[in-house]
């Protein structure tokens, strides 16, 4: 917890900064996310006696720094459901300039996964409270609910300090349990009461009173059930299903799981790659596992009609659930030239990882927002459609092959016109764009090669070029068009497959797919804590050769 933000002070903004310094000048200038572990104190007994009119009294009637009018946040009165929800955890305090700071950790409402934030306090030793901060949005305005929380929590401390001193007894006991993770819990198990109902009886739970404690006779009579045979539940079930109704529960029935299957399962698809792991794998040998995933390698097959399924159920591919389960394990066309540069004896498991287990992609981080690409989408469709007969452009999903049943390609569009048949596009900005981390980053002085003739040509060393010829090669189109956007022109060429230069990169990427890939969605032999990267001698082949004819 300590110094978890000792540079918070530093990216607040002038205003919030003046103030913030302004409050700390209450414990001589101290900053509180600063102040070392060996100052804080975690006992319960010294903490100040804060009470209910001093919370009242600051929340509601202080004057607000900024307004100069009265705070009055009657909203973090609420914030006592903070509190007896045990979203509380590690109160410490400490002692400067005579009065008391106080910091805890209070869980976060809409995020509990998230680190919880961190909000003081400022007090005088008889309670009354003089500031608090909070590292949340709205506690720049002095006040918020995770302050209140903690202002409640020091306050069921202290009437429980109190009712220890008179009955000469522990009572920590009735405070709220902190809550360190939220689990699943069932139904019968978890309380619906609401805040105010758990705020009284904490309350009398806490509240010291000479006179005894007068229970209520009139208790809620619970029936006893019997839980119902199997008998009876088989019916229930039966008669659920028979009702054509979606429940949810009948998902977990084996008789009846099978009728919630995702979509993707019912249709013409081939067998997940995603599906391959088998825990009893990681007991082979390397050379068994190797030889196993042969085995995969040549019943490992995609028919043109699975092929087509796949490309519609991904087209929508920002939205589709699909997207990523038909991704793991294919190889795609933006990862070719890493994978033809990887070294099969010690992969990257970088690379490997971003193939097998993929991860959906943040907007900021694809092109579909650059205004340059949507200018040479407008251009391009504007330029081919004066130009070519009978020209349409539309978007499409995963592309497979089925000759390289491992590799797929996703252009930005499909083209076809009636004089020169079907393409790809590719449209590419290296003005505004973060490029793929995994590729070499596509500079202007590196992307391009000048003829003797002065044509400009991508240099067929280059990502892009690797990209553009899987997708005119897996895509089968008569073309690959490549629209590039740099901060001093715009390219625009149209390539052709370059069968030699094909023929030398599936071959390496082949046994990539066979010696890598295979075994790590086998049995994550790659990524397993004493995996042995390195693979024999004789399937360590040497696929450098014929490099020479890409430069």
């Amino acid at each position: 917890m300590w110094n978890m933000l000792e540079n918070y002070v530093d990216s607040l903004n002038p205003s919030s900064l003046a103030r913030y310094i302004e409050k700390t000048k209450l414990i001589d200038g101290a900053d509180p996310y600063r102040i070392m572990k060996d100052q804080w104190s975690t006992d319960d007994k010294d903490l100040p006696d804060i009470t209910y009119p001093d919370i009242v009294n600051y929340l509601v009637t202080t004057e607000s720094s900024y307004t100069l009018e009265d705070l009055k946040d009657y909203r973090s009165l609420q914030s006592y459901n903070y509190f007896v929800s045990g979203w509380v955890s590690d109160v410490m305090h400490c002692t400067i300039n005579d009065r008391s700071i106080i910091i805890a950790k209070v869980q976060r409402s809409l995020n509990v996964k998230a680190a919880p934030f961190l909000p003081w306090i400022i007090t005088e030793s008889n309670g009354v409270i003089r500031a608090t901060h909070c590292n949340c949005i709205t506690g720049l305005g002095e006040t918020c609910s995770h302050v209140g929380a903690i202002l409640f929590t020091v306050e069921a401390v202290v009437k429980v300090r109190q009712m220890a001193s008179v009955v000469d007894e522990s009572a920590y006991w009735l405070m709220s349990h902190n809550v360190q993770k939220i689990e699943f819990s069932k139904v019968q198990d978890i309380n619906f009461e609401s805040t105010e109902t758990l705020k009284r009886k904490k309350n009398q739970n806490v509240t010291i009173s000479p006179f005894p404690t007068v229970k209520s006779s009139n208790k809620v009579k619970v029936l006893e059930v019997a839980p119902p045979t199997e008998q009876e539940m088989a019916k229930f079930f039966r008669e659920l299903h028979e009702s054509n109704a979606k429940s949810a529960i009948l998902s977990l029935i084996p008789e009846y799981c099978h009728f919630y299957g995702p979509c993707y399962l019912n249709g013409p698809l081939p067998k997940l790659l995603c599906d391959l792991y088998d825990e009893n794998w990681t007991k082979m040998s390397k050379y068994e596992l190797f030889d196993y995933c042969e085995k995969i390698m040549l019943s490992f097959a995609v028919t043109a009609e699975q092929a087509d399924a796949i490309e519609k159920e991904t087209r929508d591919h920002d939205s589709s659930k699909q997207w990523l389960i038909f991704r793991t394990g294919l190889i795609t066309d933006s990862k070719l030239r890493t994978v033809y540069s990887d070294d099969i004896g010690q992969p990257s498991i970088y690379l490997l990882k971003s193939i097998c287990y993929p991860k959906k992609v943040k907007p900021k981080q694809t092109n579909c927002d650059c205004n340059h690409l949507k200018l040479a989408h407008a251009l391009y469709t504007e330029t081919m459609k004066s130009q070519h007969q009978d020209f349409v452009i539309y978007k499409c999903g995963l592309i497979i092959n089925p000759s390289w049943p491992f590799l797929t390609a996703l252009p930005d569009y499909l083209t076809s016109c009636r004089c020169c048949g079907e393409g790809t596009l590719q449209l590419k900005c290296l003005c505004c764009n973060k490029p793929d981390e995994l590729i070499d980053p596509p500079a202007v002085d590196n992307c391009f090669i000048k003829t003797e003739n002065g044509q400009i040509l991508l240099r067929q060393d280059h990502p892009i070029y690797y990209q553009i010829q899987a997708q005119v090669n897996i895509s089968r189109k008569a073309y690959a068009d490549i629209v590039v956007i740099t901060s001093q022109f715009t390219h625009v060429e149209r390539n052709q497959s370059n069968t030699r230069f094909w023929e030398i990169i599936i071959k390496k990427v082949i046994d990539y797919f066979r010696y890598i890939i295979l075994p790590e969605l086998t049995s994550k032999f790659y990524t397993r804590s004493n995996s042995k990267l390195a693979i024999t001698d004789d399937q360590n082949k040497d696929f450098t050769g014929e490099e020479a004819l890409l430069s």
